[in-house]
């Protein structure tokens, strides 16, 4: 039997029809095989970029039909659309009564993991240097590409001055996922220096001042500093300001080349200057300073002069003294021309008379109320102190007017209007205006009828639930908006990524209704095929594993994709983590899903200095301040952490603090995840801490504790602990008989429960919610402890917004400890380091911090309680402008000697009770931060306790016998805490 085997690039048989007229020959063999049937199609090589089964589903041409020329273009169309082929040809082998069809192709590449190798100086750092490459995950691999990348990198190189820099790539070929990830190893070389900057230009300006200006010279020494890109910028930036300063708004510096030499590694600058001509910008009419002028003016930002930038100006300026009380306020500007490099642009401003915002009307709302509008303007009444002339401006009101007729119109108001009329002199004052908005609401359209098309695979009913635009809502343009956002994401979640929404609307037959269409065209169901990931060198994959939750055959869900970017991230082992979907345009319904990683350093390093300030004054043997004194005590800490130990997310840290008034050593194994649960956090912990804390006592403490979390929901977290220490006392400040008894180390095991509820809108600054702790505990013998007590505390806080300007907060804290198989007094039963302390500014700002509660009788310093109540209710307002808040507060309660001794008298029997209520009033200013309010807080404590104070030395103290302020006690004085109290801290009180 003859055999002729024909191969062709491509398309075989488009190409075959293509040269019929001119080779017959070819003609021939080609009508040879027309029609004859397929015996097989074959791939070489035998394993495909595509699987077996969709290779069968997408491919025309099949065995045992007969072969059609336009089957095998479709064929080779549809297989170079799935993007995973570079090259295609096609062999036709006729055998017997048929033919053989083997496709032999060229697979294409894909991006992987882009790393970089080297050791290169910051800057530029290896984000940078992988940035610049521009080689995107996912994306297909060209020759080209790399070779840009590598241009890239060397343009970054320089300008960070490696001029000698060499990089090599090393591509690792994954066959499998046909991956390239790429190796660009970095040899910098050593950084350039720079040289004296050339200028260029029209300087008028001594070039000395230019070239100081520049910064790139050591002032002390005089060398040239090393090359980099941001002090390159930052030099031509301060030569910009040295000419803005000198009022030329339009100077143009810019670097126009940096000549570098090899021979000295140095690189030469050359910076073009155009001066430009001096502009003064000045205002006519009223007295604006230069910061001011600056601000509002945005040539100076742009350093240019243009019509728009100066028109922007003048509504600047009139916005500017419209919301200082001038509300008749005009502005205009004036240039004059340039004459000997001079010009001049003058603002001429009129204020006119100041008014006072004294009261926003609304007329006509029927639908909503008048809160619900306000609460969405930003016009605002005078106010005292924060908006003492009220906020008022044209720009405002038109946003306001614009604000309400969106409010409106998504609610199904097409028609609506608003119109607004300024009063005079409104009250009958003088300077008082009145603002009336009056809203013409028109009638309301609703929707007549919702018809949905189009939604094939999905389930149809589900989607409809959600949706707001059915029939008898409110139509409007909004709503259709929210419900294509619906659908899209439900398809877009369940693996259609070129879903389409599209919708139409018509009046219905009754009057006031609207027809709605929503079309949907599906498009093609994507799938996962399987889930790749790259970067790994220390973390385990079962880790990684455990947080990819897609499996082969998911539907292509970005949420999901998304979702497990998240949480890669939260487990804190990853600097970067980038996902992709692999060739998304290729027209395959089974995808890669890509996740590349980069492991974040393995130490990280905290160092905080700081400083407290408040009543902590004292000192280990001064005996003559009970109630504190004020101090001040730096401090500095220093953290470090060991992240992803052994791969699986685990971390150790040592953190240390030291100050004048402690010292701290701890060390805590963080296990999160445990047991391969995302809501089951364990962590180990030892800790060594010398306190000096100067009112009663000294203590050292050595820990150890184990502690379990268990998050039940997004609010609720409980905590099991078990805590094993000892604690040694000394310097205390008491009656000379008590110490052997309260300075006798002691060891404590408890076990204790917490419960955590948080549904506070913002942690740092909340305005609404609630927020619950309690905290159950018991030390036992079966513990290992030497006292046998149970202990309860627990706080509730609740805020409450009053209106749209303030906040109503209250605390309440109650804790009591019980003691057990012990004989005597209760409190003698409890250890000195056990007991409540309290008082302070997270409790009651009547007392300095931790001055609460029961005194010694002979030296009047505090000695802690087995019980307390404490209630706080702050008032939260704005004070003035937006950052500034104020508080008014009353804070109750102490710290009681039991539980049966807690009373809500507010009188102090004797000077030997301290089981009372003391009640405290004050303010406090709230300055916001991007870490939370900074707050100061003066208190006024209305019934401070008192007590008797010793004056003496501590050997006087001990010389004076078992009561030394029996009479006569020359060195015994009656004391109180002081009336007055302040205390500055970071953050809310509660």
């Amino acid at each position: 039997m003859r055999m002729v085997r024909t191969r062709l690039a491509y398309a075989f048989y488009v190409l075959l029809m293509l040269a019929a007229a001119r080779r017959p020959a070819l003609r021939a063999q080609s009508a040879e095989f027309d029609g004859k049937r397929v015996l097989d199609v074959q791939f070489q090589p035998a394993v495909q970029p595509l699987e077996t089964g969709d290779l069968n589903a997408m491919l025309p041409l099949k065995k045992g039909q007969p072969l059609r020329m336009a089957d095998v273009r479709a064929s080779i169309e549809r297989l170079f659309a799935t993007g995973r082929y570079a090259d295609i040809q096609v062999d036709a082998e006729p055998d017997q009564d048929g033919v053989l069809i083997r496709f032999i192709t060229k697979n294409s590449w894909f991006i992987g993991d882009v790393s970089i190798r080297g050791n290169v100086p910051i800057p530029p750092t290896r984000g940078q240097l992988e940035n610049a490459t521009r080689l995107d995950l996912g994306q297909p691999f060209t020759e080209a590409g790399v070779e840009q990348a590598i241009t890239n990198q060397q343009r970054l190189l320089e300008s960070d001055g490696f001029y000698r820099n060499h990089i090599q790539q090393r591509f690792d070929e994954d066959n499998r996922f046909q991956q390239m990830n790429i190796v660009f190893t970095i040899a910098p070389g050593p950084r350039a220096s720079l040289s004296q900057p050339l200028l260029v230009g029209n300087l008028q300006m001594d070039p000395q001042r230019v070239l100081r200006a520049t910064k790139f010279r050591r002032w002390i020494v005089h060398t040239w500093k090393p090359v980099t890109d941001t002090r390159v910028r930052e030099g031509i930036e301060r030569v910009r300001t040295l000419y803005l300063k000198e009022n030329r708004l339009e100077a143009k510096v810019s670097l126009e080349s940096m000549q570098y030499h090899e021979e000295s590694n140095r690189a030469t600058p050359t910076l073009r200057i155009d001066a430009g001509p001096r502009i003064d910008v000045r205002s006519v009419g009223v007295k604006l300073s230069e910061k001011k002028l600056q601000r509002y003016v945005p040539v100076f930002e742009e350093h240019t002069v243009d019509p728009d930038l100066l028109a922007e100006g003048e509504r600047n300026l009139r916005d500017y003294f419209q919301s200082q009380g001038y509300f008749e306020a005009t502005v205009q500007f004036k240039e004059q021309r340039v004459s000997n490099e001079e010009s001049a642009i003058e603002y001429l401003v009129t204020t006119g008379t100041r008014h006072r915002l004294a009261k926003i009307a609304i007329a006509g709302n029927r639908y909503f109320d008048t809160a619900s509008i306000r609460e969405r303007m930003f016009l605002q009444p005078a106010t005292f102190l924060q908006f003492p002339h009220g906020r008022y401006s044209a720009a405002m009101l038109d946003r306001d007017e614009a604000s309400i007729v969106n409010l409106y119109q998504s609610n199904g108001f097409r028609d609506v209007k608003v119109t607004h009329r300024v009063q005079d002199d409104y009250g009958g004052k003088s300077g008082d205006i009145a603002v009336v908005l009056t809203i013409g609401e028109g009638p309301q359209y609703l929707v007549g009828s919702l018809e949905v098309g189009g939604i094939e695979r999905l389930d149809k009913a589900a989607i409809m639930a959600k949706l707001t635009s059915i029939p008898e809502e409110p139509y409007s343009e909004f709503n259709v908006a929210v419900d294509r956002d619906t659908i899209l994401a439900e398809y877009f979640d369940r693996g259609f990524p070129n879903a389409t929404f599209e919708w139409s609307s018509k009046p219905s037959a009754k009057p006031h209704r609207m027809d709605l269409r929503f079309t949907i065209v599906e498009g093609t169901e994507q799938f996962v095929r399987q889930v790749v990931t790259s970067g790994l060198t220390i973390t385990r994959p079962a880790l990684v594993d455990r947080i990819i939750t897609l499996k082969p055959g998911d539907p292509l869900s970005l949420t999901r994709i998304t979702d497990i970017q998240r949480r890669l991230y939260d487990l804190g082992v990853f600097a970067r983590v980038d996902t992709a979907i692999q060739d998304p345009e290729g027209e395959t319904s089974r995808k890669y899903v890509l996740y590349s990683l980069e492991e974040a350093h393995r130490y990280s390093m905290a160092i905080g200095i700081g400083a407290e300030l408040g009543r902590i004054g004292g000192c280990e043997t001064c005996y003559d301040a009970p109630a504190g004194a004020t101090g001040f005590s730096p401090r500095v800490s220093y953290d470090i952490t060991r992240n992803d130990l052994w791969g699986v997310g685990h971390s150790i840290t040592l953190r240390t603090r030291a100050s004048t008034l402690d010292q701290l050593g701890l060390l805590n194994y963080s296990w999160p995840r445990f047991r391969s649960s995302d809501n089951l956090n364990i962590s180990f912990t030892a800790q060594f801490e010398h306190s000096r804390d100067v009112r009663t006592f000294n203590f050292k403490r050595e820990e150890g504790s184990v502690q379990l979390s268990q998050r039940f929901s997004k609010s609720v977290t409980l905590l099991y602990r078990y805590t094993y220490r000892l604690v040694a006392i000394s310097d205390l400040k008491i009656t000379p008989f008590l110490i052997p008894q309260l300075s006798q180390p002691v060891r404590v095991g408890i076990a204790s429960t917490n419960l955590v509820h948080d549904r506070r809108d913002n942690p740092l600054d909340p305005h609404r919610g609630i927020y619950d702790t309690v905290d159950l505990g018991l030390a036992d013998r079966a513990f290992g402890s030497q006292r046998d007590f149970g202990r309860f505390l627990a706080r509730n806080a609740t805020y409450y917004p009053l209106g749209k300007r303030l906040v109503l907060a209250r605390s309440t804290e109650f804790g009591d400890i019980y003691a057990f198989h012990y004989a005597g007094d209760v409190l003698d039963a409890v250890p000195l380091p056990e007991r409540f302390f309290g008082g302070g500014n997270t409790t009651d700002r009547g007392f300095p911090d931790e001055q609460a509660g029961p005194r010694d009788t002979s030296t009047g310093f505090p000695l802690g309680g087995t019980a307390l109540f404490f209630n706080q209710v702050e008032l939260r307002f704005p004070l003035v402008g937006e950052n500034i808040g104020g508080v008014l507060f009353h804070d109750m309660g102490n710290v009681y000697s039991s539980l049966g001794n807690l009373s809500f008298r507010t009188s102090q029997r004797n000077l030997q009770d301290f089981d009372y209520m003391v009640h405290a009033v004050g303010f406090g200013v709230r300055y916001q931060t991007p870490v939370g309010p900074v707050r100061l807080d003066l208190a006024y404590s209305i019934n401070p306790p008192y007590f008797y104070g010793f004056n003496g030395t501590q050997q006087e103290l001990i010389n004076a016998g078992v009561d030394p302020c029996a009479p006569p006690a020359p060195l015994c004085s009656v004391q109180n805490v002081s009336h007055f109290q302040f205390f500055v801290s970071i953050g809310q009180t509660f």
